[in-house]
């Protein structure tokens, strides 16, 4: 199942199946046909099948101010090497609002001469916000780049530590 739908940060595509979300972007809702066609793709085996307001409320549920992750009742479902799940599940384990930088993330994976290739891995995380790629910073403390833009990653940080000290 997938859709857009709003978010705080813009538009995303949310795309779930019965063994959990399996990937959510941010995206330009006038690519639509572009977006289902890089879904085929992705997914060749997959009936994908589209559920506008289902994904909405997914949408709204993932970007709550009031749900945590510990919150529980999300289930994500990622696809990749071993190296890229173990950086994702280090990940899950950041502190929400939490920041840190590539080799820091690195270090507590127990693999601290590996920051490139946990940045390699983080470029590859299909789940955006759930899988908090946004929460790492370069060593020198700068945002640095981000997939779906440097000031959306700017916006989703700040709103986090609004939300921790709210």
């Amino acid at each position: 199942h997938y859709g857009v739908g709003d978010t705080p940060f813009g538009p995303a595509l949310v795309v779930s199946t019965p063994r959990g979300i399996c990937h959510l972007s941010f995206v330009d809702p006038s690519c639509h046909r572009d977006l289902v066609m890089a879904l085929q793709q992705a997914w060749p085996g997959a009936l994908l099948e589209a559920d506008p307001s289902g994904s909405q409320g997914l949408l709204a549920r993932i970007f709550s101010p009031t749900r945590r992750p510990a919150d529980g009742g999300l289930s994500l479902w990622v696809s990749g090497t071993n190296f890229q799940i173990q950086v994702w599940r280090a990940l899950l384990q950041v502190p929400f609002a939490g920041l840190l930088s590539y080799r820091q993330l690195a270090v507590l994976m127990g693999r601290p001469g590996a920051a490139r290739a946990v940045g390699s891995a983080i470029a590859r995380n299909r789940i955006a916000f759930l899988v908090p790629c946004h929460r790492v910073l370069r060593g020198s403390g700068d945002f640095g780049e981000y997939h779906w833009g440097t000031a959306r990653k700017v916006a989703i940080c700040g709103w986090e530590a609004a939300a921790v000290d709210a």
